[in-house]
């Protein structure tokens, strides 16, 4: 009888195992995807700080302006 209730226990204990494995494996893929989707937004505030340090820099040390007026000019090819 004791023999039967300590392989009940052991039993037991392997599924509690197992539900927790799972569980460490579905946190971890929940990080992975988190930790991806941070990396790609991260990647966006960078190009987006990127973009406003140059318009900075051509605005305040070039002192370039937005056109007025766009012209575009037509290039014909010659001997070919």
């Amino acid at each position: 009888m004791i023999v039967a209730v300590l392989l009940a226990g052991i039993v037991a204990l392997n599924v509690a195992v197992l539900g927790l494995n799972m569980e460490v494996e579905r946190l971890d893929t929940q990080k992975e995807r988190i930790q991806s989707q941070t990396a790609e937004i991260a990647t966006e505030l960078s190009s987006a700080a990127a973009s406003g340090r140059v318009e900075a820099a051509a605005r305040g040390r070039l002192g370039l302006v937005d056109a007025s007026q766009t012209t575009y000019v037509q290039v014909s090819r010659r001997g070919r």
